[in-house]
């Protein structure tokens, strides 16, 4: 069909579409498997985790995103005027160069939304470049009166009643949780790693050049 791509492209599409799906539902298991070219392979296996809410997600999004997005990741939890926001969300420390690592979520609905990437955007405004992007996987549930999901053929985009209301809860409660106490605890905690790191491969390198010096003839 010609609205078709490559078998790849497809795939990696498709594998994204599974891999959202999984991050909203962390107690169930998802398995994709490829089928094409006659031979059949997992490409993608998440399964069911345990524990509370939180727990469960964090175990998720290791497994999606990597250890590293999960060791930089602080929780998130606030609700205003009815709606409750949750999820994880990174330390600036671990910003990207692109928005790959943004996954948001009204009412376990993946979506694109120009308020809440505005309102993500907007919590990290004073930490990062224009040219870098806060990594997240944030999670909005509100009565659905209050907002709109048909706005968008594909359902990828919403319309909330109280725009407003939205990006304040966002706003705030990201800047609460990595900027107060425990976020700034966690980056003195991975500044001091990296010095730790970095004055360990000094000390090898210098220990190596002595071999080296010594070494030589006189």
């Amino acid at each position: 069909l010609k609205f078709l791509r490559t078998d790849r492209a497809e795939m990696q599409a498709i594998s994204e579409v599974v891999k959202r799906l999984a991050m909203a539902e962390p107690f169930v298991t998802f398995v994709l498997t490829d089928v094409s070219g006659g031979k059949s392979r997992v490409t993608f296996r998440a399964d069911g985790e345990t524990g509370d809410m939180f727990d469960a997600l964090h175990a998720r999004l290791r497994g999606v995103l990597g250890k590293d997005f999960a060791e930089n990741a602080l929780a998130i939890n606030a609700q205003r005027d009815g709606m409750h926001l949750t999820g994880f969300a990174a330390l600036p420390t671990y910003s990207r160069g692109s928005a790959v690592q943004q996954f948001l979520y009204v009412n376990g609905r993946p979506v694109r939304d120009k308020v809440l990437i505005g309102a993500l955007r907007g919590a990290y405004m004073d930490t990062l470049s224009r040219d870098r992007h806060p990594a997240a996987c944030l999670f909005i549930d509100v009565e659905p009166t209050r907002v709109d999901v048909n706005v968008h053929p594909a359902k990828s985009e919403v319309r909330f009643r109280d725009p407003a209301i939205v990006r304040g809860l966002i706003v705030s409660a990201l800047r609460a949780d990595l900027f107060g106490s425990e976020g700034r605890l966690r980056v003195l905690a991975l500044l001091v790693e990296a010095v730790q790191k970095m004055a360990a491969l000094a000390a090898v390198l210098l220990t190596g050049f002595s071999l080296r010096h010594l070494g030589r003839p006189r």
